[in-house]
């Protein structure tokens, strides 16, 4: 088995669900913003909410490329590890935040499952992060 086999499945696997969604909010931006070849679209909202779909899409992917090199090389990516775990933990907060404010009431449980998802992904990536290289003598 590869050094560090856990924690490179764990990275390839929320690499894949983040490159996912990020393509569906990007098919979502340009089917309503440029083409419009769906007979009804995959987001219900406005210009400016099809604009931020585009924008997070971009963001989601590009963290996706950063998990997927950790995957390759993790002693060499510390950082990446750190900073999904950040992202983890705040999307969590952010959905509990909203299932508090009581104001997404349809979504229900949901919120509180989703904020469970991210903090168990988020320990995941601090438990099995690789340790650090020492920097080369010189």
């Amino acid at each position: 088995m590869p050094r560090h086999f856990a924690y490179r499945v764990l990275a390839a696997v929320t690499g894949s669900f983040l490159f996912l969604f990020g393509f569906v909010f990007i098919c979502g931006f340009v089917d309503r913003a440029l083409f419009q070849v769906l007979a009804r679209p995959l987001f219900d909202t406005d210009p400016w909410g099809y604009y931020l779909l585009g924008v997070a899409g971009s963001g989601l992917m590009v963290w996706a490329v950063a998990l997927f090199a950790t995957v390759r090389a993790p002693t060499l990516h510390p950082g990446v590890a750190t900073a999904t775990t950040v992202g983890l933990i705040l999307g969590a907060i952010l959905r509990l935040l909203a299932w508090y404010s009581g104001e997404y009431r349809e979504a229900a449980d949901q919120l509180r499952l989703e904020s469970g998802v991210f903090l168990v992904l988020a320990l995941g990536f601090i438990w099995l992060r690789p340790p650090r290289l020492r920097p080369p003598a010189v």
